[in-house]
């Protein structure tokens, strides 16, 4: 896993059905499309590698490689 921008994130996650929970704080809460998945996305120009490896991890019911 590497480094990835904030935006690249956030459009990994809308195209594959995900949806915001709530928008506060220093992290946007994501929820998958079966409702059972939330992973916290902080807002920062850079995610880290392992924020984006625990995101994936998180979201497991989304296809392999959904994250690229």
């Amino acid at each position: 896993m590497k480094p990835m921008s904030l935006r690249a994130v956030t459009k990994a996650l809308a195209s594959a059905g995900c949806t915001v929970q709530r928008d506060t704080g220093r992290h946007t809460v994501w929820t998958c499309p079966c409702g059972d998945h939330r992973a916290p996305v902080p807002r920062h120009t850079e995610v880290s590698a392992g924020v984006v490896k625990s995101i994936q991890q998180q979201m497991a019911c989304l296809p392999e490689g959904w994250l690229q």
